[in-house]
Parts: C-alpha cells; sequence; structure tokens
C-alpha cells in the first residue's frame, strides 16, 4: 500500500478511536494527515470507505495474532481458544475499538452499518468453527446457536462484569462462559434442539457455501500444520525462513486481499513445487491443490 495512503488511515484510526465516526469530520483528517482534499479523494471515495480501511486494519492484526496462537498447537485444547479470546480482550483498542463500532451503528450510514453487520456474521462464524473443533463435528448441528449465546455473553454480560469489577480476572470470565456453553451444548444436543442450522451462515457470509467462508478457514488450517512440519522437521535455517516467508505471503495475499493476484500466487505456488522436499510432504501437497482449486473456481 502507498505509504501516504496507510499514514491516513493511521490518522484516521487515532481521531476515530479518540472523537467518534460521527464526530471526526473528513476535513480533521485531511488536516492531521496533511494532505489536500484532492489526494484524500483519490485514496477514498468518502468517508465509510475510509472507515473500512481502519477497521480492516485493526482486523488484519488481530486475525493474524489469533491465527498465530494455534500453529502447532492441538485445536481442541480449550487453553488456546481462552489465549485467542483473551487476545481480543486485551488488544490495546478494544474497549475503545467497541465504542467505535457502536458509533457506527448508531449513524444513518446504512452501508457502513451492513458492513459490520457481515463482520459480525464472520465473528460468529470464526466462533461456531471454533467451538467445532473443541467440541467435535457431530455436535455441530447445534453449535450455531451456542456460538450465538457465547458471543452474547462476551459482549454484554461482559460489559457489565468490566463496569462493575473492572478489566480483572478476564481469564476466568472466558472459562465461565466456556463451562456455561459446554452445558448448553451437551444439552441441547442429548435433547436435538435447533433453533438456528449452520446452514444459516450461509446466507449472511459473502461467497455462500463452500466458498471464500469456508476456503478461508480451511487454508488457515493447512498453512498451520505445514508451518508446524518446516519448523520442526526441517533443519536448515535459511532454506526454512524462505520457504515460510513465501507460504505465509501466500496465505497473506488469499486472506486480506480484496482481489488475490491470481496471477503471482500461481507464480509463487510454481516455484515452491520446482522443490523435491515440499512435493514430499503431504500437508504441502493438500495447501498447494486447496489454492489451485480455488483459483479455478
Amino acid at each position: 500500500m502507498n505509504i501516504r495512503k496507510q499514514q491516513v488511515i493511521n490518522h484516521a484510526k487515532e481521531l476515530f478511536l479518540e472523537k467518534g465516526y460521527r464526530n471526526t469530520s473528513i476535513q480533521e483528517i485531511i488536516d492531521d494527515s496533511k494532505i489536500s482534499r484532492g489526494t484524500f479523494y483519490n485514496y477514498f471515495p468518502s468517508k465509510s470507505e475510509l472507515f473500512k480501511a481502519v477497521y480492516e486494519s485493526f482486523l488484519k492484526e488481530y486475525h493474524k495474532q489469533r491465527d498465530d496462537l494455534i500453529i502447532g498447537r492441538d485445536l481442541s485444547n480449550v487453553d488456546i481458544f481462552i489465549e485467542q479470546l483473551l487476545l481480543q480482550m486485551k488488544s490495546n483498542h478494544h474497549k475503545n475499538l467497541f465504542v467505535l463500532i457502536e458509533d457506527v451503528l448508531s449513524s444513518n450510514d446504512l452501508e457502513l452499518k451492513e458492513y459490520l453487520k457481515q463482520s459480525r456474521w464472520l465473528y460468529l462464524n470464526w466462533i461456531h468453527n471454533r467451538l467445532a473443533d473443541i467440541f467435535g463435528v457431530e455436535k455441530k448441528p447445534y453449535l450455531l446457536d451456542s456460538a450465538i449465546i457465547f458471543a452474547a455473553m462476551i459482549q454484554y454480560h461482559l460489559h457489565f462484569y468490566n463496569m462493575a469489577k473492572g478489566n480483572k480476572d478476564i481469564e476466568r470470565v472466558m472459562r465461565y462462559y466456556i463451562d456455561r456453553i459446554k452445558v448448553i451444548i451437551d444439552d441441547v444436543s442429548r435433547n436435538d434442539v435447533v433453533l438456528l442450522e449452520p446452514e444459516v451462515l450461509n446466507m449472511f457470509i459473502p461467497n455462500g457455501p463452500k466458498g471464500h467462508r469456508d476456503f478461508c478457514y480451511d487454508l488457515i488450517q493447512t498453512v498451520n500444520k505445514l508451518k508446524h512440519y518446516l519448523e520442526q522437521e526441517v533443519s536448515d535455517c535459511e532454506y526454512r525462513i524462505e520457504k515460510l516467508e513465501m507460504i505465509e505471503f501466500l496465505k497473506e495475499e488469499l486472506l486480506h486481499q480484496k482481489t488475490p493476484r491470481h496471477y503471482l500466487v500461481k507464480t509463487i505456488i510454481s516455484t515452491l513445487n520446482e522443490d523435491p522436499l515440499l512435493n514430499s510432504i503431504a500437508c504441502y501437497k493438500e495447501f498447494r491443490d486447496m489454492i489451485m482449486d480455488w483459483l479455478e473456481k
């Protein structure tokens, strides 16, 4: 990204967090960024598009940290899920970011409201998938309802808990939520009670069933397996770093670029395919085939 454009995003981020979305004017962003109005509109056609860039910068940073926590680790381990949740809770801007989101949702910007609603569905989908990792795929028919209840605990119960006791013992609170949701999952699965089937997610998440949503989740899992293999089994440090950087670049390109550059992805895959060691590794073949299948869709 253009350095100057990134600086505008950074300045807008600070202003939005400090003053809120509605109380921050484009002129203030222009003045703070020391750019002309023409330059601003060359980068962003509107304040709402700038907000999306700011919000996505938050998500990109958080998702990378969140995904890094599971590299080479057992996804069914509840402690790892708690670490991921605590990462969100303890994020430097988490409290202000929550207020910022509420400010946008209270505005008259229908486009941004819809954008944030989609983002919430994506977050809900992540919780749903992590609950499946922990409680097993056989519980999956009951996990969307459980994910919604769990997300509500985090959003509303935690809000009042923080008001009453402050931001302390959050790990204990997260364990409390997980213990409660385990009881709920056991109960609804035993009694076969479903209000919202997991397929409902496909109605609200872009690209539909087995589309970008599942591809992203599957890609992260496969990349983590491949990274773990290289870190554990390859002793040549220079070789390992080179391959890990290429794999990480592909992941970032596919997950975080609005329009992934297919030619670039194919070029890097072609380079990796020339490596005999990689081609002998099952998780690399899975990684390669997943990407090539997705490119052909």
